[in-house]
Formats: structure tokens, sequence, C-alpha cells
């Protein structure tokens, strides 16, 4: 984001992601996609219902927006999805409109409920309800918008397609070695391959995002 030349900027409310990890809505429209010089043409934007967010319309300026949300403007016919560059920094990747109409999202949570029912918690606080007994922590779905039914499931595997989304090699994509334990740690730890290089990453920062090639397109392609 370009410097500021005023001392304050949007601050998120709470909701989906923390605050260290997402951008305002105001903010994306003002700053990133730079449709408009204001954040109160951003405000106006938002009130007029112009703004998506995973398919659903959004009109708070502080709603928080973070990695693999895919943001719409209605007026454009644009869409960009949220993902990561090489120094950490969120970045708008736009995506063509077959792409804008699912997410990826990984699951951090998973609970079992009477009649056999298995609820899926993801990473952005959204959940799922079904048959899902083959899913595991970690796995990623494609879920798709805006009535988030899982359509696909990428698990986190061996020869899988990977995004690290953390740490000193955030935002490189590579293909997963093994996956092994670590004594006293509740993260696996994961090698990849990337470039011919062989990178480690614990599970928490690897994204499966595709079996053979990745499912979504990405910046650089």
């Amino acid at each position: 984001m370009p410097r500021k030349t005023e001392p304050w900027i949007t601050k998120p409310s709470p909701g989906p992601h923390s605050s260290e990890s997402c951008i305002p809505l105001a903010t994306i429209i003002r700053d990133y996609l730079e449709i408009t010089r204001t954040t109160r043409e951003a405000n106006k934007i938002l009130s007029e219902g112009e703004i998506q967010v995973d398919g659903r319309v959004r009109k708070n300026p502080k709603f928080p927006v973070g990695f693999m949300d895919i943001i719409q403007v209605e007026r454009t016919g644009k869409s960009w999805r949220v993902t990561y560059d090489e120094k950490g920094y969120l970045t708008l990747h736009e995506i063509p409109e077959d792409e804008s109409k699912f997410k990826l999202a990984k699951i951090e949570g998973k609970n079992q409920f009477k009649g056999g029912k298995i609820q899926l918690a993801f990473y952005d606080g959204k959940t799922a309800l079904g048959d899902f007994k083959k899913m595991n922590i970690g796995d990623v779905v494609k879920l798709n918008l805006p009535e988030l039914e899982v359509s696909d499931h990428l698990p986190l595997e061996e020869g899988k397609i990977a995004l690290i989304t953390g740490g000193s090699n955030v935002g490189k994509i590579g293909t997963i070695l093994e996956i092994r334990g670590q004594e006293k740690a509740s993260q696996e730890l994961i090698s990849l391959e990337v470039e011919g290089e062989t990178l480690q990453a614990p599970e928490e920062y690897v994204f499966v995002i595709g079996e053979k090639k990745p499912i979504i397109s990405l910046p650089g392609d």
C-alpha cells in the first residue's frame, strides 16, 4: 500500500480474520483497487451494495477481508482473490469469472453431531455440515459461492501442490515431498520441493491448492 499522507487508516472490525491478517474493505476499494480517491467515496459505493465478498454484499467499510477471500465489484464486473506475495503482504490478484464462483478454504476444526453429520470449521470462520468423514484438519476444500457447498476435496498429502502462507518462504508454491510429526510439537513439519530446492514449513503455513497443478490462477501466471 502506498505511504499515507494522513496519520490514520481505517481499522478493521471484528470478523472472520484477525486484525493482523486482514484489510478493511474500504481500504481495499480506495488504496488497492483505486476505485475511489477518498474513504467517503468508498463508503458511498459500499452503501449502494456494489461490493461483494465471497458472493455476499458487504456494506461495512471496516469489514475484514483476508487470505483467499473473493472480491467482486458489480459496476465493473471484475473479481479479485486475496493472496500473499513473496514478501508476506496480502495482495489482490484479478481472476476470471469462473474462479469468482468458488473459494478454497482450509479445515481447522471437525466436530461430529448426532446422526453422523460432521461440521467442518474453516480458517475464515465459515462452516459446512455434511458427510465429511474422509476430510481431516489441514485439508482444503473447494466451496461454491455464495452457498458454501463443498464441491471438491484437496487432502494434505504427499504429491499435492501447496502454497506457503507464512514464514521466510511465504508466497512460494511447491510439491509436498514429506509430512512428518515432531517430538513435543502439535504441528507436523512439511517438506516441499520448490523450483528444485527443498524447503520446510509447519503445517499451519501449508495450504493445498491442487493435485498436480493449482486449480486457481495466481500472481505471475
